[in-house]
Formats: structure tokens, C-alpha cells, sequence
């Protein structure tokens, strides 16, 4: 049956917390929650079912937080089997029993058109909990957005749950403020609602759980400014030195979405500080600009770029770049018709423009033109670049004449261009081509004696005339020149009259129009001309070998010229046949002029002589002889042949055995030097070796202990007799010896040795008996024999006689070394040589020898 309670309505909104019920049957049953939603109109809201598993109790069924149970719910049931939940008698409630109706799903309704069942108090029980506020899960919160936002761009989502799952499906969200946005209930979604400004907005959002519990919570929305964008920076820009004016150099291009704002730009800063640049509006635009100022004063040797940086702003945010602007030097001037040649008469006016240089620059600069080097020359030229005659040249001399143009603009200048002036109708002045000279003659000069010839000439070939001037007048009478040759003889001899030692003898020469200049011949008279003398005959000097350049010590020459004045010079006139030495004039030291070693004395020799000259002015010369002395330097090191040596010994080898040569070399040369001494640095195994002069390595101390093998390294050093010195390493490879010979211990030797001597002895005795044996039959004398024996004859072992007991010993197959005793037969038994062994034999049970 399904039942619906309505006497059983909720007085408060919660969540259901429990179901208690007294159960009269087993069997499943469904708890529902009706709402009423109209009159006599019930809706199912929530259901759940429960099978009862004992009777005649009290149940309680916990449902958790997730069913809602709002004001005026009422309670109902369904089981479709026996009654499970009993009743007892009222007189109050109402109920609904529908009989034969299979059951409700959610959200089925029904519609109340059967009486109440009156009279009944059901055992059961609905407990509601109150439900708790619902909460946001990402409030409150800062979000950032742009001022260009479009209308209806999205912003920001709101998220919020509630403890009480039940509630959740039923909150209601909603924006108190803030109309420039707008808020989805359904997603939580916040738009852009208008155009928003700069600054910050506070936007307030309440949601509210079906009891009526809220929460509000801020979303703040930050609305950034834009700043304005440079779209053309940076960049750069090429602009020439010359430029004058104010210039617009560069236009920006300037973006700022938000529209509202104004743009404004400037100049910030230039680099090299204080450049001549400025910012502003383009001329009936608006738009700005980069300028250069008015007279700028560029120069490109100085500072060829700058880098400005230009500010824009909206009064919030301000952007800044750079405009790097590069210098194009200034193109020189360009002269096109120079150099060149022009041919004038000397006649021409004064004031005559002769030539107009041609000149551009590709700048279209004001140019300027000037003369170098023409501080007395007859000419001149104006700015624009006309060449005039400044002065007459009718009387000039020169055929010719070379002007040096300059073309400058402000920054660059072309200088000397040539620019040849020819002059026609001049006359050329008579010329002496090899005046003003000095000549020395001897005072014995012979009377007609060519001394000098002047060569005079006159291009014109006019008729010339000469005029002369003496110096002394004693010239005159001395000296004379022939006008048609030129040649100036002597006259009169130079050792007649006064005693003059200088003579000049000058001469004009003029072609009737002009005069050369003044020619002069000075004459200086010479007595006989003196060798230069050295006050001793020999100098010494010495030094140690050295490299090339290297200088010897000061040799103290001493020098006289008996001819006053004069002076000489110093150079090595012989002993140096292979060049190598060198000698300085002016002071006479001596110098290498090769790298000098005497090392190998069959290569430079430690001892030169030298012819060493003093050479006056005249050529004139007297010698001497300079001893040159080299010395060995100790400039070699000693030095091992090899890095490092190897040598093996074994290790019982005695005490003070050589072990190796260890030789060390040296190229010095002589006994000073190349003497090496030796010894072993106190490190490593040093204590086990030592080394003589001779460079011989030997044991210092036994090496037994080292009988199963080792290396010992030791440092020898080599001394020169200077001190320097050098090392290495030797590694000495002690090994075991080769056996375990009877022989390898001395001691064992020495008691072999003896032992030895003794047998020798032994068997050179045994020889002389055996001799003696074999010659005589008997070893001892027959006397004594006989006398030991007693009388008794000697019975041979096999019962031979006697005769033939002497062919047995001379056939050397009887010993006789030992005698047996007496076999009491009154004969002495001398047994055969073979009984000891077959005694020996018959004991070890070997077969028996017998005699052949």
C-alpha cells in the first residue's frame, strides 16, 4: 500500500537524518518525502528504500545529508507486501492510504481525491538535521583585465558547494552591484557588461541555499591601462654630416587601443648626451616626428651614431625606444678639370682670369678655393675658384710655374690639385749647374793644373759675359778661368808669396738680359798630407765567447795626426779573414759580428790577431795590431746521453761491484769547464749505490735481502767546474740468481776448494803407489811386506800360486789394498777385488760379480 501523512509535515528545512520506525514485518520498503504544490497536489521529491529485517522492533535508518527535506514536507511510504510499519488509535491525524497503487517515482504527483483515513498514529518518525550555509570555492579573488576589453568578454567563473549535499542542486546565485558586468546564475560565468575604465571594480556575489542560508563573497577586477605602442621603433635612420637644417629624420607610428587616451611624445635622453635631436608633432599631422636641430654640427671623425630615445605616453603608461641614427660622412669635393697645364704670355695684363677650376660636391655644399704654397707667386684665386695674374710677369724669369689648388666645403678638403702654368716669351737666365763647390789641392800643384771646370750654359744661347771677384785679392794671380770651357787652372804656384790656405774665386755670368746668381769656387791649399800614428804597437783586448753584437771591452787606442785638425777613422785592415768581428768607427771598439764559440777551437780560435787602421780624411792611414783573447764561458751544461738508464744486477752479487757506467758529457771546451765530477743525491735508494769520478756505479751495501727480485732507483747528479749541473734517474733492477747451484755460495766454495786440494793429493799418492805396484809388485818395500807377513807366502783367492798372483797385480785386476786375517792354514788371504761388492750385493740381493 502507499501512504502519504500529511498530518506529518516538516516545520523546519534541513536534510533528513534519519528514518526510526517500529516494524511489525519483514519485507522492503520505500521512506518518501512529499511536497505539496497546490492544494491537495503532492509531488515526490525524494525516495529511498530499506528491506526490515527483524520484526516486532524499533529501527532507526540512518540517511545521511543528501536528501532536503524543506518546511511543509510531508512524510510517506509504499511496501507491497503486508503492512510493515503498524499504527495505534488517534483521534487527530490525517492520513492518506492508497490501496492497490503499485508506488511513486520522483517527481510523480497526486492529487488528494480520497477522504482521509482519520484516527491513526503511525510508528514512524522522520528526524531532520538543520542544514549548514553553503560556501564559495574560489571567492574572493583578484582577477586582472584590460581597459580594450570587448563587451561581453568573459571574466572570471564563480564555483561554490554546500556541506549539505542536498542543498547544492538547489543555490541560487546572484550580483548585488556592479552593472558593468553581468553574472550567468546557470554556469557562474561573470561577462564584461560595458566599456570598462582604468581602475578597479568591486563586484559582490550572494548565493543562498534552499533554507534560506547565504554567503557573500567579492570578485575584484583590476582594469589595467594599455600603453601606447612605438611601432616603428626601433629602428634606424642614415643621415648625412652635411645636413643644416632642421630635418625630419624619422615619422613614428604610434598604436593605443585604448581610444579615450591622447598620445603625447618626447624626447627622453641621446646618447652621446646632449646630441641634436628633438621630438614633435609633424607639421599639419598628428602624428610625431624625430628631428635633427637647425646647425647641428655633425662630424662624423668625432661621433659617427647616436642613439635616441623617444618617449610616448597616455598620461598612465609610457613607452620608450631607441632611434639609432648613423652619420654618412661628407663626400669630398669633386674637382673635374684639375690637374692640367695652360700656357700664358708673359705679356699678359694684370687682373686676366687665366683658369676656372670646375668643382661640384655631391652635397650641393658651399665650396671654397685657396692656393697653397703660393706666397710670392704672381698669381691668385677668388672663392668661386677663377685664377687671375695678381702681378706682371714681363720681366719674370721662370718659364713655368706649379699652383696648388685647395677645393674645401665645411667637412672635407681636396688639396693640392695641380694646376701648371707655362709662361712663353721669358728669358732664361744664364745657369752654372755645378757652383758653389770646394776643391783641396796640394801646395805643390803644378803651374797649369786643372782644378775645377764650371759648367755654365744659357738655353737662349746668348752671348754671355763674365764678371769676377777675388778672394783674397791674391786670387787673381793664383787662378783663372778659360769662359769658353769653364776650366779654372793654376796660374802662379800655390807655394810662391804669402802662405794662403784658402782661396775663393767667384764669378757672375750675364746673357745681357738677366744674371745668374753668384758662382763660387773655394780652393783650400793642403800642406802634405800625415798618416795618423797609434802610441803603442800592440793592444790587447779579451771577453768571454758571446753571441753576435756582443762588445769587447774599450782597447784604449791612442791616436795623434801630426797634420792639424784632421781626423780618422778606425776599421780592421786584416786578421779577420772570415768576418768575424767588426769595429766601431768613431770609438774603435771591437765587436762579434757572428755568434763566437771556442768550444771547438778547430772551428773559432780563442786567440786572433787583428790589423786594426786609423784612416784620416785624406785616406791616409797607420796601423796596429790588436790581440783579441776569447774565453771558454761555462755556457754548457753537463748532460746525460739518455733521459733515464736501466741496468740489472743479482742480488748476491758482493759488496763494491760495478753495477754500470753512468757518463755524462759536456760541450765546453777546455779543461776548465768540461771537467765533471759525480756523486748520488740522498734520496730514493741512494744508500745501496755509489759512483767514482770515472762515472763507474757500484754497490755500497749488500743486496741479499732482496733475493726474490726489486728496483731501486738513484739520482746521480753531474758537476761541471762551474757549478752547473744536471741529473737522472737510474733504475737498478735487482734479480734472483739464475740457480740453486752447490756453487752459488761463496762459503760452500771456499770449503770445496780445500776439500779438493785434499783429494788431489790423495789421488796423486794413490798413483805413485799404484806405479810402484805395477813396476815393483809390491807398493811398500819387500822387507817390510815380509816382515808384516811373518814369513807366510800370499795365497790368491782362487787357489792360484804365487807366480800368478804377480801376473794378476801387474795386469792390474788384484787389489791388495786391504789384507784379511789369518785363515789358520798358516796363509795370509788377500781377497779379490770384487768380494766388497758382492758382500754388498748378496746383503741387497743383487747378483754377484765374478772375475774374468
Amino acid at each position: 500500500c502507499q501512504y502519504i501523512i500529511p498530518a506529518y509535515g516538516s516545520s523546519c528545512c534541513g536534510s533528513l537524518s534519519r528514518v526510526k520506525f517500529w516494524s511489525s514485518n519483514y519485507g522492503l520498503i520505500d521512506f518518501q518525502v512529499w511536497k505539496e504544490t497546490a492544494p491537495n497536489v503532492y509531488e515526490l521529491t525524494h525516495t529511498f528504500n530499506y528491506y526490515v529485517p527483524e520484526v516486532n522492533a524499533t529501527l532507526t535508518v540512518y540517511t545521511g545529508n543528501d536528501i532536503l527535506i524543506e518546511k511543509n514536507d510531508v512524510i510517506g511510504w509504499y511496501s507491497s507486501g503486508d503492512d510493515i510499519i503498524p499504527y495505534s488509535i488517534t483521534t487527530v491525524d490525517q492520513n492518506i492510504q492508497l490501496s492497490g497503487v503499485p508506488g511513486f517515482s520522483v517527481g510523480g504527483t497526486y492529487t488528494l481525491n480520497t477522504p482521509y483515513i482519520t484516527g491513526r498514529n503511525y510508528g514512524i518518525q522522520f528526524s531532520v538535521a538543520d542544514s549548514s550555509k553553503p560556501y564559495f570555492t574560489n571567492l574572493p579573488q583578484t582577477v586582472t583585465v584590460p581597459d580594450t576589453v570587448a563587451i561581453g568578454t568573459y571574466v572570471y567563473t564563480v564555483s561554490y558547494s554546500d556541506p549539505n549535499a542536498a542543498d547544492i542542486p538547489y543555490i541560487t546565485i546572484q550580483k548585488n552591484n556592479a552593472p558593468e558586468f553581468t553574472l550567468n546564475t546557470a554556469t557562474g560565468e561573470i561577462h564584461t557588461g560595458s566599456t570598462l575604465n582604468y581602475g578597479t571594480y568591486t563586484v559582490t556575489i550572494e548565493i543562498t541555499d534552499p533554507c534560506g542560508r547565504s554567503q557573500q563573497k567579492n570578485l575584484i577586477v583590476t582594469v589595467i591601462n594599455t600603453p601606447p605602442e612605438i611601432l616603428n621603433l626601433p629602428s634606424s635612420v642614415d643621415v648625412s654630416e652635411s645636413i643644416q637644417h632642421e630635418t625630419l629624420l624619422y615619422a613614428l607610428t604610434l598604436r593605443n587601443e585604448t581610444g579615450s587616451d591622447t598620445v603625447t611624445c618626447s624626447l627622453n635622453t641621446t646618447s652621446p648626451e646632449g646630441a641634436p635631436f628633438l621630438v614633435k608633432y609633424i607639421s599639419g599631422t598628428a602624428d610625431f616626428g624625430v628631428y635633427s636641430l637647425a646647425s647641428p654640427n655633425f662630424d662624423y671623425d668625432s661621433n659617427s651614431s647616436f642613439e635616441v630615445v623617444v618617449d610616448c605616453t597616455d598620461s598612465i603608461n609610457t613607452a620608450s625606444e631607441s632611434l639609432f641614427v648613423y652619420l654618412i660622412k661628407n663626400s669630398e669635393p669633386v674637382v673635374h678639370n684639375l690637374p692640367n697645364v695652360i700656357t700664358i704670355s708673359s705679356s699678359t695684363p694684370v687682373g686676366t682670369i687665366l683658369f676656372a677650376v670646375n668643382s661640384t660636391d655631391h652635397e650641393n655644399d658651399q665650396l671654397t678655393h685657396s692656393l697653397n704654397y703660393c706666397i710670392k707667386c704672381p698669381f691668385t684665386i677668388s672663392q668661386s675658384g677663377h685664377i687671375f695674374l695678381k702681378t706682371s710677369i714681363k720681366d719674370a724669369s721662370k718659364f713655368s710655374y706649379n699652383l696648388y689648388i685647395v677645393v674645401s666645403d665645411k667637412y672635407g678638403t681636396v688639396t693640392d690639385k695641380l694646376l701648371t702654368i707655362l709662361v712663353t716669351g721669358v728669358n732664361s737666365v744664364p745657369v752654372v749647374s755645378n757652383l758653389d763647390q770646394t776643391v783641396n789641392v796640394p801646395k805643390t800643384v803644378a803651374v797649369g793644373t786643372v782644378i775645377f771646370t764650371a759648367i755654365v750654359s744659357d738655353a737662349d744661347g746668348d752671348a754671355l759675359s763674365y764678371q769676377y771677384e777675388y778672394g783674397p785679392v791674391e786670387t787673381m794671380w793664383k787662378f783663372s778661368m778659360d769662359e769658353t770651357t769653364g776650366k779654372i787652372s793654376v796660374i802662379e804656384a800655390l807655394d810662391f808669396g804669402a802662405d794662403i790656405a784658402l782661396y775663393k774665386f767667384s764669378f757672375t755670368v750675364n746673357d745681357g738680359k738677366a744674371s745668374a746668381p753668384k758662382a763660387t769656387l773655394s780652393i783650400i791649399v793642403q800642406s802634405r798630407n800625415e798618416p795618423p800614428e797609434f802610441a803603442h804597437q800592440v793592444y790587447h783586448v779579451s771577453r768571454d765567447e758571446a753571441k753576435s753584437g756582443s762588445k769587447f771591452a774599450d782597447p784604449g787606442f791612442v791616436v795623434s795626426d801630426p797634420d792639424a785638425g784632421d781626423t780618422w777613422t778606425y776599421k780592421i785592415a786584416g786578421g779577420d779573414d772570415y768576418g768575424r768581428f767588426s769595429i766601431d768607427a768613431s770609438t774603435g771598439i771591437l765587436q762579434f759580428q757572428t755568434d763566437y764559440i771556442v768550444d771547438k777551437p778547430e772551428s773559432m780560435q780563442p786567440s786572433v790577431v787583428l790589423i786594426i787602421a786609423a784612416v784620416d780624411t785624406q785616406g791616409t792611414s797607420g796601423t796596429t795590431t790588436l790581440s783579441v783573447h776569447i774565453s771558454d764561458a761555462n755556457n754548457k751544461t753537463p748532460y746525460f746521453p739518455s733521459n733515464q738508464y736501466h741496468v740489472t744486477v743479482i742480488y748476491d752479487v758482493p759488496v763494491t761491484s760495478s753495477v754500470a757506467y753512468i757518463t755524462a758529457l759536456d760541450d765546453d771546451f777546455g779543461p776548465t769547464y768540461n771537467q765533471i765530477s759525480y756523486h748520488i743525491e740522498p734520496i730514493l735508494d741512494h744508500q745501496y749505490f755509489d759512483i767514482d769520478g770515472n762515472a763507474l756505479l757500484t754497490t755500497a751495501k749488500s743486496l741479499r735481502h732482496f733475493e726474490n727480485g726489486t728496483k731501486l732507483l738513484t739520482l746521480i747528479k753531474a758537476t761541471d767546474k762551474g757549478n752547473r749541473q744536471s741529473s737522472v734517474t737510474v733504475t737498478v733492477n735487482v734479480v734472483p740468481g739464475t740457480s740453486n747451484s752447490f756453487f752459488d755460495d761463496p762459503e760452500t766454495v771456499a770449503w770445496f776448494a780445500a776439500l779438493m786440494t785434499l783429494l788431489v793429493i790423495l789421488l796423486g799418492a794413490a798413483v805413485i803407489g799404484l806405479y810402484r805396484y805395477c813396476k815393483y809388485g809390491y807398493v811398500f818395500s819387500k822387507r817390510g811386506l815380509c816382515t808384516s807377513c811373518d814369513g807366510k807366502k800370499v795365497h790368491f783367492e782362487k787357489g792360484g800360486n804365487y807366480e800368478k798372483a804377480d801376473t794378476d797385480r801387474r795386469d792390474s785386476r788384484v787389489s791388495i789394498s786391504e789384507w784379511s786375517g789369518d785363515n789358520g792354514d798358516g796363509t795370509m788371504w788377500m781377497p779379490s777385488k770384487f768380494d766388497s761388492w758382492n758382500q754388498r750385493a748378496n746383503t741387497r740381493g743383487l747378483p754377484a760379480v765374478v772375475e774374468l
